[in-house]
């Protein structure tokens, strides 16, 4: 299943390059196990890019559950290729001010903003999750930003979108059925 998901993310981020959306970064497709959902990194944007091509993947930018959810997607892409990263990830109050919701509707009230964040500072929308070592001791903790929408960049830090895939129930049940009916069948010789 990893292997169609990587074939999936490359076929379309090609397509995607020849447009205005950025690309999936080669080879960052990964797994949760924890919850079974795909992730990629794209290459850096504006939030509002790097949402409308994680659409075109089949998904959002990244919902964050609970901090075990937080802590993989910081241990995993934060540092990914050898480079320090910060992540947009779904989190906007872009229709109603102080109103944070998900971009992909999921309904999470989990939070791990630094401390005084968000702000709104200059009309700040985006969430995005801050970078390694990031020069205030800010590693991990999220911020909201004002260029989400328009320009894509935080002084010199510009961000990388984070996809997030959700399996359809679907797919998850047949390959449960599959799981059961392949032990069973192991069972029975």
């Amino acid at each position: 299943m990893f292997r169609r998901w990587g074939m999936m993310f490359g076929l379309l981020a090609a397509v995607a390059s020849q447009g205005r959306a950025q690309t999936v970064i080669p080879n960052s497709e990964r797994v949760n196990p924890a919850n079974g959902h795909t992730y990629a990194l794209l290459t850096q944007s504006s939030w509002a890019l790097a949402e409308n091509t994680a659409m075109t993947l089949g998904g959002h930018l990244a919902t964050i559950n609970d901090a075990a959810e937080d802590q993989w997607v910081f241990n995993t892409y934060g540092m990914f290729g050898g480079t320090r990263r910060s992540l947009w990830i779904g989190l906007n109050d872009a229709a109603i001010e102080g109103q944070f919701v998900w971009a992909s509707g999921e309904i999470s009230t989990y939070r791990h903003f630094a401390p005084g964040e968000p702000n709104n500072f200059n009309n700040e929308d985006f969430v995005h999750i801050f970078e390694p070592a990031e020069q205030f001791g800010r590693s991990g903790l999220w911020n909201d930003n004002v260029v989400g929408g328009t320009g894509g960049s935080i002084g010199t830090i510009v961000p990388n979108g984070l996809v997030e895939i959700v399996p359809e129930p679907a797919t998850a049940a047949l390959l449960a059925l599959g799981a059961l009916f392949a032990c069973r069948r192991r069972g029975a010789m």
